[in-house]
């Protein structure tokens, strides 16, 4: 058995109490997203402090002598499995990677999503710990149901700012960011982003503490740009690159993540990684610098006659003090005052065909959102009193379904290992 098999098998062995065994359970004390800043911050020579643990140490160790260099692309989206499949099937410049370094799966965190996700990713924190607990979460303090990768009211026609309810972005997340730690031990940290992005509350939060920002519009100028960092690059000091790139993420939202539009969009990735950036890359450049391919989290098709529309629902309506919050495959349910029991019996018996529904606190219990010895007031607050999760491949929606086309047909943000499951891929630059 090879590595990455016992990796897959320790992963998905893993068990929580009134959680279907399929389901795949964040690994914060390893094998997780969580764990990759402070892997990064020790081989440049830094210390992450108070933050979880580095990935096990015989996973890298013997890529890390004289690192100068760690160049970080993270592809929204990309499954595990996803890339094992295109592997699979397609000869590529990835098959190259693998065979010269190390493949290996580690999780994502729960909820599996974006702004939960890179916010590990960049804080090197599990999300209790650094507060990014969903995409739609209730702020008690503004008294707003918000939608944090839009960055205001999570309301079908709503507009304004989070900033226009007394919600401060510069303390939101209060913990050290990487790149902010790598600041202040005097390394480098340069970072490209979609030129879109530029500028925006998000990156901003994101990205705190970076040297430079660069934008890209697309592949073609995205690997020239990096290409370009590089031959900028001082080698005798340390420094850290950042890429990300959320085409797959795109495609498969729109088609589904396990078609020929999944396979194009990362042929496309490979051949222009290859061609613009590695192959035009002076060999000087390249020494000393570790390359790590990663995903903030996978994505699983949800196909319409799996959705379930809450306006099919009166009765589950009446038991809700807000709308549902969280994800549309991991949802945090508030129940009004005298109606929680209702709730839960309603869900079990007209959605637990499709959901798993717990009480919150079991699911803190288990740990699915990091260690929670002592959760304070404010973040218990944005997780509600019970959470539905997706059994396979369903997901919960506020539209009638009347008025849901199924334009998306990929979501993530549940425990299924397409979700849960993301590539860990590391090798030598200086050695391709």
């Amino acid at each position: 058995m090879t590595t990455s098999d016992q990796i897959e098998q320790l992963l998905r062995q893993r068990r929580a109490s009134a959680l279907p065994e399929h389901f795949v359970l964040p690994h914060y004390e390893g094998y997780s997203i969580a764990n990759l800043a402070p892997t990064v911050a020790q081989l440049l020579g830094a210390r992450m402090e108070d933050a979880s643990g580095t990935l096990p140490e015989d996973l890298w160790a013997d890529l890390a002598d004289d690192v100068s260099c760690v160049l970080l692309i993270i592809l929204d989206a990309v499954g595990y499995y996803q890339l094992r499949r295109y592997l699979d099937t397609e000869r590529s410049l990835f098959s190259d990677l693998v065979s010269r370094g190390r493949l290996i799966p580690i999780t994502s965190v729960f909820p599996s999503t974006t702004v939960s996700a890179l916010s590990s990713i960049w804080t090197g924190h599990p999300p209790l710990g650094h507060g990014f607990l969903g995409t739609k979460l209730l702020l008690p303090r503004q008294g707003v149901l918000a939608n944090m990768l839009k960055m205001g009211p999570a309301t079908y026609g709503g507009g304004g700012r989070l900033e226009d309810w007394g919600w401060d972005p510069e303390t939101f997340i209060r913990v050290p960011t990487l790149a902010g730690t790598l600041d202040n031990a005097g390394i480098g940290a340069v970072a490209h982003t979609r030129l879109s992005f530029m500028g925006s509350t998000l990156t901003n939060i994101f990205l705190r503490g970076m040297t430079e920002l660069r934008g890209y519009v697309g592949l073609s100028d995205l690997w020239v740009n990096l290409r370009r960092t590089f031959a900028e690059r001082d080698s005798d000091q340390p420094l850290f690159v950042d890429v990300y790139w959320g085409g797959a993420d795109n495609v498969g939202h729109v088609y589904g993540p396990e078609n020929e539009y999944a396979t194009a969009a990362l042929r496309h990735l490979s051949r222009s990684l290859e061609v613009d950036f590695l192959d035009r890359l002076p060999a000087a450049a390249r020494e000393g610098t570790l390359l790590v391919i990663t995903a903030d989290h996978g994505q699983i098709a949800t196909p319409l006659e799996h959705v379930v529309h809450l306006p099919d629902h009166p009765r589950l309506w009446e038991t809700l003090l807000l709308p549902p919050a969280g994800e549309s495959r991991a949802a945090y349910l508030y129940a009004r005052p005298g109606e929680r029991e209702h709730l839960r019996a309603y869900a079990e018996e007209h959605l637990g065909s499709e959901f798993v529904i717990l009480d919150t606190d079991r699911a803190l219990a288990a740990g699915l959102w990091g260690p929670a010895h002592a959760v304070p007031s404010e973040l218990r607050a944005r997780l509600g009193d019970q959470v539905l999760i997706a059994k396979q491949n369903a997901r919960l929606t506020r539209r009638k379904k009347e008025d849901d086309k199924g334009t998306l047909r990929g979501h993530h943000g549940g425990l299924t290992a397409e979700e849960m499951l993301v590539p860990l891929l590391m090798t030598r630059l200086d050695q391709l």
